[in-house]
């Protein structure tokens, strides 16, 4: 199994939504993870402590799956993405710890 590092980050989009909306979608997007957490396929994810303005909502997760097009298709399905509020970047991750 390989490992995946990915960033999410709020795009302009998020800025012309209502904070109503945007609270709907980032539920969704919770319960996404959660399901894949479940599954094995989400090994950790939550937001960074410390944002500015901009990033607000910036977190990353750990994917575990077996190519790069799993996690791309698991990245592109986090509800925040598909509703184009935050976009993500992908990169290969070697987990050293815990064995």
């Amino acid at each position: 199994m390989r490992h995946w590092f990915v960033t999410i980050h709020r795009t302009p989009k998020r800025s012309a939504v209502s904070d109503d909306f945007a609270r709907q979608i980032l539920a969704a997007h919770t319960a996404y993870f959660k399901r894949l957490g479940r599954r094995g396929r989400c090994l950790v994810a939550g937001p960074f402590a410390e944002q500015n303005v901009d990033e607000l909502g910036a977190g990353f997760y750990v994917l575990a799956c077996a190519a790069e097009e799993e996690a791309r298709w698991l990245a592109e399905h986090d509800p925040l993405v598909e509703q184009g509020l935050y976009d993500y970047r992908l990169r290969e991750w070697i987990k050293v710890v815990p064995e």
